[in-house]
């Protein structure tokens, strides 16, 4: 039987526990050998003790029988406690390299597969790829058993033993064709068991959408067409299942007939004993039962296989690259400034990254971080559909950077690039002076803190989330990161503060408190780059008032490059960016843009809270006569927003 990945990879998977199943297999190799010597004692005891009248050879075969059905019984229970052991190993190991891959694999992948196929291939496939995996003690056993028995046939009688094997020559031809046809009908049912779990998966996790909508039996029956198509994918398998395992039934059958025929013949004739008869009947009998479990292992595998190959096409996908692409450069904090050149001649060198602070969110003055640029940029998810069309941009060191755009112009995208979450079509992206795809890429993430609009949080505490980005962070780090982000009072106002269980994706929090936490999150690691879309978008005007003037205080010194639709969200940038179409159409401030771009007020006026030509209130840090972002080269503007003296703004 052709395996292709699938057998490959749980033949490796096998191999690299050899131990555990050369235990099974040794086992099942004395339950064999206990099982062959059966007959052979009966033949003895029917000639010797019943009909030679010999009580003494009667008990003693019948005790020596027992003793071998005890031990044999004993052996039969190692053999499958070492089966079952080395396939939970093979599963597991398996779930922890599809999962070490899952979590490797570029965003691109993920866009294309839905979350509940690869839930199915972590679970449903992996169970059915362990499944033959506890057989092989068995089926070795059996395999050892049917040559034995064979053997041992010939020896007593040639011609009987053909009459008794001959059935096995018929089953191995018919199993032939039976995994032949089981294959595409499994390979179906996997599929639509992981569209299932999709389906189920999905229909959970918007199960809010649902009853908002009122749509609860409509996603009933979508969920019951998708089950219904399951049926019809097992039923089709069991079929082929239905029409082959009652020939292992039937063939065996028709051999033991033929043994009792001719061997009653062969009794009568005085060729046989009637202990050899009983012993050959009794061989016939444990031809039987190989036969019969070799045709459900057959369907076992065959299943296996195609779950198996499932799997690997996944750990088969390309991963992220997790080393730089060119031979590595000095990495450190002096030496990456001094990689970095100036934006323009008015653009003094960024001074060095400030050291981070013991117990805290690092404090940063004016031109820390590092710089971001955007040389001729040019992406799109299809091929042929850019998003971002020869793009130019230069967030300087210590920048404040706010995105804006319509609805599709590629603001998200560009955010999405510095980390690396895809990676350019044309032009490159250049983070402290070096592309993104020349950085190691835990050493890139670990220096960007990246908040999204949607916030996730994970199953567990305050803390926990907290802490998945810097696991050693101490309480004073974890404090000043959420009292920046403005969410002491959704920590301080649930009952265990920062041990407090925040459910499953965050659902137990509201929409602006998921944000507040998500935002907290990134500003524990203490990120050189921020990357912030819509980081107010869930929260209403009061306590988004709240989070700007943390944000002030947070933005301080980074570079920070903000996906922004609401002026007060605007009002904290030194430089506003308009994008449409891919590229950048104007940049300023919001109120040079307010009055010089026609298409600025547009997409401020299709915002919630888009006032156009109002200007946005002053956002200096309280107790502070500062402004509350300013990089080298701006000044204030008479709204209180710094003005950016080296780009000037485009009508």
């Amino acid at each position: 039987m052709r395996g292709g990945p699938g057998l490959a990879l749980i033949t490796a998977a096998v191999g690299r526990r050899r131990r555990l199943m050369a235990a099974g297999i040794g086992a099942g190799l004395l339950w064999t050998g206990t099982k062959l010597a059966a007959p052979l004692l009966v033949a003895h005891t029917v000639d010797a003790g019943v009909l030679g009248g010999d009580s003494g050879q009667l008990w003693l075969g019948v005790a020596l029988f027992a003793g071998l059905a005890v031990v044999g019984a004993g052996f039969a229970g190692l053999r499958r406690y070492y089966g079952q052991r080395l396939a939970f190993v093979v599963e597991a190991d398996l779930r922890d390299r599809l999962l070490a891959r899952v979590v490797r694999l570029p965003a691109a992948f993920h866009d294309r597969h839905p979350s509940g196929v690869l839930v199915a291939r972590a679970t449903t496939d992996l169970q059915q790829a362990q499944q033959p995996v506890i057989n092989i003690a068995i089926m070795v056993s059996n395999m050892v058993m049917l040559i034995g028995a064979a053997v041992l046939l010939a020896w007593i009688d040639a011609v009987l033993a053909v009459v008794a094997l001959a059935p096995a020559v018929a089953v191995f031809a018919i199993a032939v064709r039976f995994t032949r046809a089981l294959g595409p009908r499994a390979l179906d049912l996997q599929s639509e068991l992981a569209t299932l779990a999709s389906a189920v998966e999905e229909s959970i996790s918007g199960i809010r959408t649902t009853k908002g909508l009122g749509t609860e039996d409509d996603e009933r029956r979508r969920v019951r067409d998708q089950a219904g198509q399951v049926q019809g994918a097992a039923v089709r398998l069991n079929s082929v299942r239905a029409s082959y395992l009652p020939l292992i039934e039937l063939l065996p059958a028709f051999g033991m007939v033929g043994v009792l025929w001719i061997g009653g013949l062969r009794v009568a004739e005085g060729a046989l004993t009637v202990g050899e008869l009983v012993q050959f009947s009794y061989f016939g009998l444990m031809i039987v039962s190989p036969l019969r479990i070799a045709g459900m292992t057959a369907s076992q595998l065959k299943r296996a296989v195609v779950s198996a190959g499932l799997i690997a096409t996944v750990l088969d996908e390309p991963q992220e690259p997790t080393s730089p692409t060119s031979p590595a450069e000095p990495t450190s904090p002096a030496e990456l400034t001094s990689l970095q050149e100036p934006a323009s001649s008015l653009e003094p060198t960024p001074p060095r990254e400030p050291p981070r602070r013991p117990g805290g969110v690092a404090a940063r003055g004016p031109g820390g971080g590092l710089e971001v640029r955007f040389e001729e940029v040019t992406f799109g998810y299809t091929p042929g559909r850019d998003v971002l069309r020869g793009l130019d941009l230069v967030v300087r060191a210590g920048e404040c950077v706010a995105v804006v755009g319509a609805t599709g112009s590629g603001k998200t995208t560009l955010g999405a690039l510095v980390p690396r979450f895809y990676d350019v079509g044309g032009g490159r992206v250049v983070v402290g002076g070096r592309d993104v795809r020349d950085w190691p890429l835990p050493e890139l993430r670990a220096r960007l803190g990246v908040g999204f609009e949607d916030a996730f949080l994970f199953s567990g505490t305050v803390r926990d989330n907290l802490r998945f980005g810097a696991p050693e962070a101490g309480e004073e780090q974890l404090r000043a990161a959420v009292r920046l982000a403005g969410a002491q009072d959704v920590v301080e106002g649930r009952p265990g503060g920062y041990d407090a269980p925040v459910g499953e994706r965050g659902l137990g929090l509201s929409g602006g408190q998921r944000q507040r936490l998500s935002l907290a999150r990134a500003l524990v690691a203490d990120p050189s780059v921020l990357l912030l879309d819509s980081p107010t978008s869930a929260v209403d005007p009061a306590k988004e008032a709240e989070i700007v003037a943390s944000l002030a205080t947070v933005i301080r010194g980074r570079t920070t490059i903000l996906v922004a639709h609401r002026p007060a969200v605007i009002g904290l940038a030194d430089r506003v960016v308009l994008l449409d179409g891919g590229r950048v159409i104007a940049t300023g401030t919001h109120d040079d843009l307010l009055a010089r771009s026609p298409h600025y007020r547009q997409v401020l006026a299709a915002q919630p809270a888009g006032v156009p030509g109002q200007g946005v209130p002053d956002l200096g840090v309280p107790g502070s006569d500062a402004p509350a972002c300013r990089a080298p080269g701006t000044e204030p503007s008479s709204s209180g927003v710094p003005v950016d003296r080296a780009v000037p703004a485009v009508p």
